[in-house]
């Protein structure tokens, strides 16, 4: 089977999961026996949780990675009782079957930073790099993985990262953000020394055409690391900074002439040194 064909499979089992998630029938789907599903890190069982309260999908952007046989959807949600979910998904399909399902909710209370309402898919996703300046697969990780590095290190200059670099977390927009402190992308990294490491490193889906990569990784926020900003008990930076927890991301960064030109997160706060449930 060609890439092209593959990609339109891998982008109909997309369909297929979510026309399956809102009418609330997971018996639709094509699953293989010894198939893996997680949400937020722990095992999921197919037909409880989300599966009984999605009323609706509100937006939607699918990614396909056909050398891998992978494909990856976000979007929002709305729930019954109308509140609204930040939604992730990712499938592997081996043989015209579903062997791994991984999906992270964020919802209202889930992390300071959560705002379906502007959350919006980005034109720059779509956008295609000429053949010619196009970079392979491991050269796409490598610039993506420079900005975990970075943030584990506490060292924005080993960062790939184009100047005007934008990155928007849950929907809110963190970059040059007055009520963020102004965080700069590369310049702001140091501001992320409260998180002291950065696990479970993966990258899943990768688009050489569109220079997009979708990683997934854990931030540890022990709480500890933090710097004497005069930040009052209750604001958002004490909560970014001093709450301990993990952090569960999927962000996705579209990559220009070798440089990281955006990133995008969804993410969840879990319990300090959570799992995403896929590290073995």
């Amino acid at each position: 089977m060609n890439i092209k064909s593959k990609r339109k499979d891998l982008l109909r089992f997309i369909n297929e999961y979510l026309e399956a998630l809102l009418v609330h029938d997971h018996t639709r789907l094509k699953l293989a026996e010894n198939y893996k599903a997680t949400e937020n890190g722990s095992p999921l069982i197919l037909g409880e949780g989300i599966w009984h309260t999605v009323r609706t999908i509100i937006l939607r952007k699918s990614f396909v990675d056909a050398s891998e046989n992978q494909a990856g959807f976000r979007g929002v949600l709305e729930e019954q009782g109308g509140e609204k979910a930040l939604f992730v998904l990712r499938l592997k399909v081996i043989d015209n079957q579903i062997t791994e399902i991984e999906t992270l909710l964020s919802r209202k209370g889930c992390h300071p930073l959560f705002s379906p309402d502007t959350t919006r898919n980005n034109p720059l996703w779509d956008i295609p790099i000429s053949e010619s300046e196009q970079l392979t697969r491991e050269e796409l990780i490598s610039i993506a993985d420079s900005y975990f590095e970075g943030i584990e290190k506490s060292d924005g200059s080993i960062v790939k990262i184009h100047p005007d670099c934008q990155r928007k977390e849950n929907g809110i927009k963190t970059t040059n953000n007055p009520d963020l402190l102004n965080f700069s992308t590369q310049a702001g990294i140091y501001r992320f020394d409260y998180i002291t490491k950065v696990r479970e490193r993966r990258y899943p889906i990768v688009d050489i055409s569109r220079g997009l990569v979708w990683g997934i990784v854990v931030f540890d926020i022990p709480g500890t690391n933090v710097r004497d900003e005069q930040l009052p008990e209750g604001s958002l930076q004490h909560d970014l900074r001093a709450k301990p927890r993990s952090l569960l991301l999927h962000e996705i960064f579209k990559i220009e002439d070798g440089l990281i030109r955006d990133i995008d997160a969804f993410m969840t706060n879990a319990p300090l040194h959570a799992t995403q449930g896929w590290s073995n």
